[in-house]
């Protein structure tokens, strides 16, 4: 199965300027996720391992993917399948 490409699901820039904070942009990812019917599961991966990609575990029916998005704004959220779970 591939990576499939959600594109409702953007990041929005901060207020101050043209970019995504690391605080802020977390809290867009679960919300962005939670509002479409995923559920977030653990955490983030650490800033320090890819500074500018979030990356963390999601769950919708029974079916766990990673989901990655770059810092940027309007940067979409890839969701890619764990294969241990479907």
């Amino acid at each position: 199965m591939s990576n499939d490409k959600t594109s409702t699901l953007i990041l929005s820039p901060d207020e101050r300027g043209n970019y995504v904070t690391w605080a802020k942009g977390k809290r867009q990812v679960r919300g962005l996720l939670t509002g479409a019917g995923y559920k977030a599961v653990g955490l983030f991966r650490p800033r320090k391992e890819n500074r500018d990609e979030f990356s963390i575990m999601a769950q919708k029916e029974g079916i766990a993917y990673r989901v990655t998005v770059s810092r940027i704004p309007g940067a979409e959220l890839y969701f890619t399948p764990n294969p241990l779970t479907y």
